[in-house]
């Protein structure tokens, strides 16, 4: 057969990059949910906070918690939400956290190109990572976490390159190991890039509090690698292993450097070993959904990489493994860092046992034709062109939809000068701060800030209005006493009552308690009650009369975009042309 001229191999070599770029922009879709997330309102207005006045000691903007310790663990990401929301602004933040997602899975795409590893099966993987992505790929701290991890992984295999695809545990026989098994150098060079470590985890402990996670894989990497040394060399290896453990050491040590130093880990420790059934992130995936769909495949093709494939595997990558999928199907935070772990060591295993399966497609043994190239090339600028339409909506606005959040109840609240003590449901606590509290004249009974700046008797209370007390979906305290939704409508003496008619519970024991307050707003989505003897009495300073109130039915329908700021009815244009991403607060709030 005749060597292929340099002109007609150039268009192959233009339609694989045309084919890994189609893989990466449909990557990006999963990438891209551009919906406000509930916490981002706060996580910008703490950020300012702090760039604005410095780190706070207790809990801000709460009239339920004041002077209670507020240990934050996500400082950093707060401070760069924050100037990212004030200097890119939300749709900058939608293209960083893009990019961000597009990065990781463009590792995992270089690494099944240097691999030489078919485009269909590296495609399958890339979309399988980026699926499982897509509900935890909001603008929240959480993203730091998962950058993290990965740099993390990057950094454990090139200090360990030497060590990877082997099986050193003699009791297990040797059809583990490959023919030209070697035993495990007394010194590896590469090593020295474990101080790392280090700054890793200095960035990590002051980003989100996931460090725990990291160090906990960090911690039973070193621990299997040790266990591997030992076995392997004896005590040839006790230099090694001197290093191993220095390293795990170093490496907690640097989380230590925080504003809270060692109180930051007993408070994480306290507070994950308490469960959280009020909060879905920490549910296992058993509902029927594209989440929990994408979930049960990667754990097939994990499965699938693991069991058939030809190449041998790694007990470390295989401990650390199990472990993290323990966590993944436990609770569906976990998820991404499964699917990290999945991208980065199973994709040679998974390619091994695909061939085994499928064997060799024609796109790997047949060149094409001018013609089918040609063919190949118009459909993927027709790909192309469908892509980039389809993405283009999700990075240019981040919708805040009527139907999810009370932006009609905020702005009639805004309307009537409507301020003082809130309780609100707890998806919408963090958009009330920003939108409302902000100025110093609201404050929240409870927010998303959840046992980081509140005690176990608020969230209790909050949560006996708002879920009630199925044990299903709530972890109350015995301290707390029996459950009682009236308990929040009378501690501290709140104002105003904003809630979700999503919520029966809610909306039932307000109706119970009619007789103290009264119903000031509703529509399809919200309700917003005010206290009788302040907004019902003709007497009172704050008397709303009836003509002044809106009780409805309306449908929520459409979005605005994030902030979703009440406008002023004054100065609509002006409000529009320049909406407030970062109120300061006044000196009443601090």
């Amino acid at each position: 057969m005749p060597a292929e001229s340099p002109s007609s191999a150039a268009p192959r070599g233009v339609l694989h990059w045309g084919m890994l770029g189609a893989i990466l922009l449909a990557a990006a879709m999963a990438l891209t949910p551009n919906v406000a997330d509930p916490d981002l309102w706060g996580h910008v207005q703490y950020g300012a906070d702090v760039l604005r006045e410095g780190l706070p000691a207790t809990t801000t903007y709460s009239y339920t918690a004041e002077g209670y310790r507020w240990i934050n663990h996500e400082n950093l990401s707060e401070i760069a939400l924050a100037l990212g929301a004030e200097t890119i602004g939300p749709v900058g933040l939608l293209w960083a956290k893009c990019l961000l997602g597009l990065a990781i899975v463009g590792v995992m795409l270089w690494r099944c190109e240097s691999q030489q590893t078919p485009l269909l099966v590296s495609g399958v993987i890339v979309l399988l990572v980026a699926l499982n992505f897509t509900n935890h790929w909001n603008a929240r701290p959480q993203l730091s976490s998962f950058a993290m991890f990965t740099l993390l992984i990057l950094l454990l295999d090139r200090c360990f390159a030497g060590w990877r695809d082997e099986w050193r545990l003699p009791w297990l026989g040797a059809q583990f190991r490959r023919q030209n098994y070697e035993p495990l150098a007394a010194s590896h060079p590469r090593m020295k890039a474990l101080w790392l470590c280090v700054p890793l985890f200095f960035i990590w402990a002051n980003s989100h509090g996931g460090f725990v996670a990291g160090y906990a894989v960090f911690v039973a990497y070193l621990v299997c690698r040790f266990l591997e040394l030992s076995l392997d060399r004896g005590w040839q290896g006790a230099g090694m292993m001197r290093r191993l453990s220095l390293m795990a050491v170093v490496g907690g040590l640097a989380t230590l450097i925080n504003p809270y130093g060692p109180n930051l880990h007993g408070w994480l420790l306290a507070s994950l070993g308490t469960a959280r059934p009020e909060i879905t992130e920490w549910h296992p995936l058993y509902e029927l959904s594209l989440a929990s769909f994408a979930f049960f495949a990667l754990l097939a093709a994990l499965a699938f990489a693991i069991l058939l494939s030809r190449k041998p595997l790694d007990f470390t990558q295989l401990a650390i493994t199990a472990l993290v999928a323990w966590q993944a199907t436990a609770h569906q935070r976990h998820t991404p860092f499964l699917a990290i772990l999945f991208g980065l060591w199973y994709a040679p295993h998974f390619a091994s046992a695909w061939s085994r399966c499928f064997g060799a497609s024609a796109a790997e043994t047949d060149k094409p034709t001018s013609q089918q190239v040609a063919v190949m090339g118009g459909g993927l600028a027709v790909v192309y062109l469908v892509l980039i339409a389809a993405l283009f909506p999700r990075l240019s606005e981040m919708p805040t939809p009527r139907d999810q959040y009370p932006v009609s109840a905020i702005q009639y609240m805004a309307d009537q000068h409507l301020q003082g003590r809130l309780v609100a449901t707890y998806n919408w606590a963090q958009y009330a701060i920003h939108a409302l509290a902000a100025d110093g004249d609201t404050q929240l009974q409870f927010d998303g800030r959840f046992r980081t700046s509140y005690p176990q008797e608020v969230l209790d209370m909050h949560f006996d209005l708002i879920l009630g007390p199925d044990p299903k979906y709530r972890n109350r305290s015995p301290q707390s006493g029996p459950p009682d939704a009236g308990r929040v409508l009378e501690y501290g003496r709140p104002d105003l009552v904003l809630i979700d008619r999503g919520q029966p519970y809610s909306t039932e024991a307000m109706s119970q308690h009619a007789d103290q307050w009264t119903l000031l707003y509703q529509d399809s989505l919200a309700q917003l009650w005010g206290r009788r003897d302040e907004y019902g009495d003709p007497s009172s300073t704050r008397y709303v009369p009836p003509q002044d109130r809106q009780i409805s039915e309306a449908p929520q329908l459409g979005a605005v975009s994030w902030p979703a700021h009440p406008v002023a009815r004054r100065n609509v244009a002006r409000a529009q042309s320049s909406p407030s991403i970062m109120p300061a607060r006044s000196e009443k709030g601090k």
